[in-house]
């Protein structure tokens, strides 16, 4: 059986015939990775820094094919495609920079006390270690950064695991280039190319094929809190259950200040305007909810800038159709005011909307509160002095917004949305995640799974897991454990 990729901007299909893999060459996708992952584990740091940097180098080289199909299966603009092109090969550079230092191995060494207390100690090491293969799961909304050699799989790779990959069905022509590349950059790497693997294909089982087999270690996921439910579901009832890392969305509430409003309204509307539409809304930190007194100037000036944006379409027709029937539901709530934007017409187009209400009205309708993935916010008129009491209902989020001035006291709505946020923001917008080691990407239940980040360095340390090895001679330790430390890790010592 095979499958095509179709075109947002006219739903036309695009590219060649995809093969959609069967479960037994899932199987043996895994299988083979599994033989092939003893090899990654055992590699210095030098070593797999140099992996990265191939595999950084071989998608630089691929760029013009990576923007011709992405641009194709996405209908997202060249230059989204090829920002988002560097910053899939600066997460690699970043990882091979963290690695080549050694501080991701955390080693620490106690040497034997026979006076230590309570009682003598042994000579006890600890390191991290990697945990075999990996299965990561490509987004639908970023074709490069969050797909299937993004985030989740550059941290795994990094942390010296195998991985098979889930490439989107939206973008299976995509995610096959990205797929020869790395391959490429492992057999010059002197590495099997059984440690890669994707996996194509629309069928839903797909999902549960990778999540069940015993030879998976882990799963990284970015997408749907529906779907997201359903790995760490299937994760759980395994014999071996395994952690799930998902990330899964967010409304990223931004509250609003009257100051804020004073000092700036018409850049502050415009601003959460073209945050909530920024590539057409599909982004998992698009502001859905905004917290703003009732300022008729600022609505009116949302309202003005909204009537004159329009939006690409969308990246599937099932997005898209959801996003339509999802507004026109709510459009017909009562006590509610809708604002358009500019229809699109061909291929996968929507019309860009915001919905205007109160908290009284919004509190007792939750789909309102609810992510709607595309073009839409929804701006709740409230008083500030109940912004602690609606932070307190809200869920888990991606990340939290005060929008306010000097003259504004944030601390106890800031203290309460760092509770339910894993990133909190004074005076920005949550659109744009900088890939940074001090950067945060996750959050509470339902923004993700646990408490890990899936952007930045330490996303590494989900794919990995800390060993002891006690009483042990030189000899037989790992190099990153032996006193004499030939590869020049950093060691914690007593």
């Amino acid at each position: 059986m095979t499958f095509r990729a179709v075109k947002p901007i006219d739903a036309t299909s695009y590219g060649i015939d995809i093969p959609e893999n069967s479960r037994n060459e899932v199987d043996s996708f895994i299988a083979a990775a599994a033989v092939a992952a003893p090899a990654l584990a055992q590699q210095s740091p030098k070593e797999r820094a140099q992996l990265l940097r191939e595999i950084a180098t071989q998608i630089e080289a691929s760029r013009a094919t990576l923007i011709e199909s992405a641009c194709a299966e996405t209908a997202l603009p060249e230059a989204r495609i090829a920002g988002e092109i560097t910053r899939t090969t600066v997460q690699f550079e970043l990882f091979a920079r963290l690695v080549e230092s050694g501080k991701h191995l955390g080693v620490v060494i106690d040497k034997a006390d026979p006076n230590y207390s309570p009682a003598p100690r042994p000579d006890l090491r600890k390191m991290n270690a990697p945990l075999g293969v990996v299965a990561i799961f490509a987004a639908s909304n970023f074709p490069l950064a969050f797909s299937v050699a993004g985030g989740d799989a550059a941290s795994a790779i990094a942390s010296g695991n195998a991985v098979v990959a889930k490439a989107h069905p939206s973008h299976p022509n995509t995610c096959a280039i990205v797929e020869k590349a790395i391959k490429a950059a492992l057999a010059k790497c002197k590495l099997s190319q059984d440690s890669y693997a994707i996996v194509q294909g629309p069928d839903p089982q797909i999902t549960h094929w990778l999540a069940l087999h015993p030879a998976v270690k882990a799963i990284g996921f970015t997408g749907s809190e529906i779907v997201g439910r359903i790995l760490v579901d299937l994760a759980a009832t395994r014999p071996e259950p395994i952690p799930v890392y998902a990330e899964m969305g967010s409304l990223n509430p931004i509250f609003v200040t009257s100051s804020a409003i004073a000092d700036r309204s018409e850049a502050l509307a415009k601003g959460i305007v073209d945050s909530a539409l920024m590539g057409s809304g599909q982004f998992c930190t698009k502001p859905g909810l905004i917290f703003a007194p009732n300022n008729p100037e600022f609505i009116a000036t949302v309202k003005s800038h909204l009537a004159t944006l329009a939006v690409a379409p969308l990246l599937s027709k099932s997005i898209a159709e959801r996003y339509s029937k999802a507004i026109s539901h709510l459009a017909s709530q009562a006590k509610l005011e809708v604002a358009s934007g500019i229809s699109t017409e061909q291929g996968f187009g929507v019309t860009p909307t915001v919905f205007i209400t109160d908290w009284a009205t919004a509190s007792q309708n939750p789909e309102l509160l609810e992510e709607h993935f595309g073009p839409t916010t929804v701006i709740i008129t409230c008083k500030e002095e109940e912004f602690l009491a609606i932070a307190t209902s809200l869920k888990g989020q991606l990340t939290a917004t005060i929008q306010g001035t000097d003259a504004d006291k944030p601390e106890s709505l800031l203290a309460l949305l760092a509770q339910k946020a894993g990133r909190v923001i004074w005076n920005g917008f949550p659109t744009g995640v900088a890939v940074t080691t001090a950067m945060n990407h996750g959050g509470p239940w339902p923004a993700s799974s646990s408490h890990t980040t899936s952007v930045g360095t330490d996303a590494i340390y989900r794919f990995m897991r800390p060993v002891a090895y006690q009483g042990f001679s030189q000899s037989v330790l790992p190099k990153a454990l032996q006193d004499s430390n030939p590869w020049s890790v950093p060691q914690s010592i007593n």
